[in-house]
């Protein structure tokens, strides 16, 4: 795990999260830290000096070592926790440790037990989330170890799922008893019900902080506390294309933070499908290269500096777009707009677009195209019916309603474009330096890139807070930013009022670039409020505007704590 850190800082790939599989445990028990592992309490420690997080695996299979001291399942059947069979006793399946018990996470009694376990685990373990796997909940054997009660009629329904024609397969009872239920009646709240209870616990740890847990088995309702991904697929191409209709449904479903692992878990990968992989995956909602024990190695430094340079360049786009990231899940937590989002969601009545599931939008302004075959070199594109510009060039490539069949897409290139109308702040980037995703939300400058759609107007918004707190009364920035016949406002709408000085949460915009501007010539004039900017360049054949080094009144900078109009016009005309 260090050494594999320690290569990726090295060679300068962002990296924010450090995770443990069940690897770490002693015989794959929870709450237990293996003699292999001994040093990995020192090791957290390190990543937090770092600026970095650790998130840890914990299952919710107890193993049923009765009676020799292990306090988990000691605890559970002292307060009654634990699910039990149709006949009263403890129901037994079998998990990783061996025979297993299942905590009945319904029960309140069970959430306080639960709580505990992980409060203590913390003090040995600073963990910063909790991954929680197998909580479907996952059973080795079907139903439990002594069987289930095949003559009930909830263990064989006139009906059954395509899933090996039996309810039971690789999971519980259907008879099983949960305190106030049987097993049949909330067997698919079982994930659910266990990523709430550990919330609560992350939350008697640290109060009014925000949580994080990443949840394979979730239900209606668990995105307001927790995370998903979207299981154990394959490394192949087939699997990735699958994975972007896979996180839109989950996203329509409510729950926005959701990705696949990178480079897929199965099996071995390859250089290219990883390079493509992480391609896409860099514009996931939830972005996390993940990989099975005993496969090949493909985190993004084990491919040749080549592909680690293509890999490390994808990421960074997700850093230098973190604001616009950030504004997303904002307006997701608010009123639940996917963040990851179909092209029919914002385009309805363009009938083209209801079948393109090789193509995303990440809210309403970025359309993401990825290579998603095997040695293809170009991609087929769909441009929905407004104007398209590239993202970084700014160059305008489409104004809609038009199929591109062999679009250019090299190895070291996914295309990602915006949509006419969208102002989006871009983290400005600082050569050489590595930073992590905190780093970058509190990076001071920003620069604005304007999309002008095809009446000259865009829109865009900048969300700034602690980073951390879950208080609803947190001090918050929040900036508008509206461009409407050759002007620009900057706009805040609520700034943290402080005793002396400007709030940290205020950004200076050292620069805008804008496309889509009309003027008759290159020579352009640009005022930020009365003030002419010095370092202006415009051209008439792409229509991009730059200024560069803004300064306000005074020689003061532009700040995003007052209103700012910059005005464009052809130099001469008044």
């Amino acid at each position: 795990m260090e050494s594999v850190m320690q290569d990726m800082i090295l060679q300068g790939v962002p990296v924010d999260v450090q995770w443990s599989d069940i690897d770490y445990m002693s015989e794959h028990e929870d709450f237990t830290i293996s003699k292999k592992f001994a040093e990995l309490p020192r090791y957290v420690e390190k990543l937090h000096k770092q600026g970095k997080r650790y998130v840890v695996m914990i299952d919710p299979g107890i193993h049923a070592r009765f009676g020799e001291g292990y306090e988990p399942v000691e605890s559970g059947v002292t307060r009654d926790v634990f699910i039990r069979n149709y006949t009263g006793g403890y129901l037994v399946g079998n998990v990783w440790p061996g025979d297993t018990v299942f905590p009945d996470f319904l029960y309140p009694e069970t959430v306080t037990w639960w709580t505990e376990q992980l409060t203590n685990f913390s003090k040995t373990l600073q963990y910063d989330g909790i991954w929680i796997d197998m909580n479907e909940p996952q059973n080795f054997y079907d139903g439990s170890r002594e069987g289930c009660p095949w003559s009930d009629n909830l263990e064989k329904p006139p009906y059954y799922p395509g899933v090996r024609n039996k309810l039971q397969w690789q999971t519980l009872c259907m008879t099983a008893k949960q305190h106030q239920y049987l097993h049949y009646d909330v067997h698919n709240l079982y994930g659910w019900s266990e990523g709430r209870a550990t919330r609560t616990a992350l939350l008697s740890q640290r109060p009014n902080n925000r949580t994080f847990i990443l949840a394979r088995s979730t239900f209606v309702g668990s995105g307001r506390w927790a995370a998903h991904w979207t299981g154990d697929i394959r490394s192949s191409w087939s699997d990735m294309r699958a994975t972007i209709p896979g996180l839109i449904n989950m996203n329509m479903y409510g729950i926005p933070l959701v990705g696949a692992d990178i480079c897929g878990f199965q099996g071995d990968s390859n250089k290219e499908l990883c390079i493509r992989w992480s391609q896409l995956g860099a514009f996931y909602p939830f972005s996390r290269n993940h990989n099975t024990l005993f496969a090949r190695p493909q985190e993004p430094t084990a491919w040749g500096t080549e592909a680690t340079a293509i890999i490390r360049a994808a990421l960074l786009q997700r850093y230098r777009l973190i604001l616009y990231l950030y504004n997303l899940f904002i307006v997701s937590h608010n009123d639940g707009t996917p963040v990851m989002q179909p092209l029919f969601m914002q385009f309805p009545i363009d009938h083209n677009t209801y079948d393109k599931d090789r193509q995303f939008l990440l809210g309403p302004g970025i359309m993401v195209c990825p290579t998603l075959e095997e040695g293809a070199v170009s991609v087929w594109i769909y441009f929905p019916s407004v104007r398209w510009y590239s993202l970084w060039s700014l160059e305008r490539v489409s104004e809609g309603g038009e199929a591109v069949e062999h679009y250019p897409s090299p190895l070291h290139t996914i295309n990602v474009f915006v949509r006419g109308g969208t102002v989006l702040p871009v983290v400005i980037e600082n050569e050489g330096v590595t930073p992590t995703a905190q780093q970058v939300l509190n990076s001071p400058h920003l620069s604005l890139y304007c999309y002008l759609d095809n009446e000259g107007a865009a829109t865009g918004a900048l969300f700034i807070d602690d980073g951390y707190s879950e208080d609803t009364s947190r001090p918050v920035h929040q900036v508008n930013f509206t461009v409407s016949e050759q002007q620009l406002y900057i706009t805040p709408v609520t700034t943290p009022v402080v005793t002396t000085g400007v709030s940290e949460m205020v950004r200076t915009v050292t620069s805008v670039k804008i496309a889509g501007v009309v003027l008759s010539g290159d020579n352009v004039e640009v005022l930020v409020g009365n003030t002419p900017q010095q370092h202006v360049t415009y051209n008439t054949k792409t229509q991009l505007l730059i200024v560069t080094q803004l300064q306000g009144e005074g020689g003061n900078p532009v700040t995003t704590d007052t209103v700012i109009i910059v005005t464009w016009r052809q130099s001469g005309h008044y």
